[in-house]
């Protein structure tokens, strides 16, 4: 887990999931990767005309998430076909494609995400909301429901709600979706979550739509599980009480939940984590003897 740096000089975090390393804040440029600057758009019959990249805040208020419409996504800057497409992610990283978002859906279910603690089928919504701005829900599971148990995966996606047909905005507090790059044919794929729903579905959008967008770390540079030799693992995960990492050495460790909270710290090679609350935590272990640091996320039951 760490930070990067986009284009325009803003920070966000990023996430391992495995084979993944995933954005968990939304993108924010203004610009492409080459500096050619992406127009804001801010009125509503202009926007719903074009077939080329622009950004706007919800309901064009700075104190919102910027939406992007698909051509943002893809590059597309001008209208002369024969013009190479822009690069709208940072260097170093791109906006997912719907198979990418697939593996880290398979991901958060095959390892404990689903709200009710199953491997199978979708029901990983509410680890991936945020735990505040959603609507309410009465529905069991619901991302608005109890959103104190919200975000368990870390992913923390905000309602910002889009700019859509007709040229308005619409539920803000009750949807976050997040553009692929993927084209069906000639419809682009989508994920969202809804505040009355369990579960992250995927679905058709048109190109004009105004989504949220989140980066996702290129093959070439991502790391593997933990960004470390897998030689140094923790283990057993899930737990539900004690944690050991292999080897003799006496490791500083330090134990976080997903809020970036400190809630333990230790010396030695194991840490009893039975008094913590079931959830996701991280674990950073020092060896410094070798000045290395070992990043894990860690289940607890």
């Amino acid at each position: 887990d760490g930070t990067a740096i986009d284009q325009d000089g803003n920070s966000f975090e990023w996430i391992n999931y495995s084979t993944q390393d995933w954005a968990i804040e939304n993108a924010e440029v203004v610009n492409y990767r080459d500096g050619t600057t992406i127009p804001q758009v801010a009125v509503a019959t202009e926007w719903e005309s074009l077939t080329t990249g622009a950004w706007c805040y919800y309901s064009n208020d700075p104190s919102k998430g910027k939406l992007y419409n698909w051509y943002a996504v893809a590059g597309i800057h001008d209208n002369d076909e024969t013009t190479p497409n822009k690069e709208f992610a940072p260097q170093g990283w791109h906006v997912p494609s719907d198979a990418e978002w697939t593996i880290l859906e398979d991901h958060l279910i095959a390892n404990g995400y689903n709200y009710d603690g199953s491997s199978t089928v979708d029901k990983i919504a509410k680890s991936m909301a945020s735990t505040t701005g959603w609507n309410s829900s009465t529905l069991s599971g619901a991302v608005g429901n109890d959103q104190s148990l919200n975000n368990s995966s870390g992913f923390n996606a905000f309602p910002e709600g889009y700019f859509g047909g007709g040229g308005s905005f619409y539920n803000s507090g009750y949807v976050a979706i997040f553009w692929s790059s993927t084209e069906n044919f000639t419809t682009p794929y989508a994920r969202y979550l809804d505040r009355n729903n369990n579960y992250l579905y995927r679905n058709y959008s048109s190109k004009r739509d105004g989504f949220s967008v989140r980066f996702v770390m290129d093959t070439s540079t991502a790391s593997t599980e933990n960004h470390q030799s897998n030689s140094i693992i923790a283990y057993p995960n899930p737990t539900s009480s004690t944690v050991t990492i292999n080897g003799n050495k006496a490791f500083d460790i330090k134990v976080y939940d997903m809020t970036g909270r400190k809630v333990m710290t230790h010396t030695g090679n194991t840490i009893d984590m039975s008094n913590l609350s079931p959830a996701t935590y991280i674990i950073k272990a020092v060896d410094n003897s070798n000045n290395e640091e070992f990043t894990y996320k860690v289940i607890k039951d």
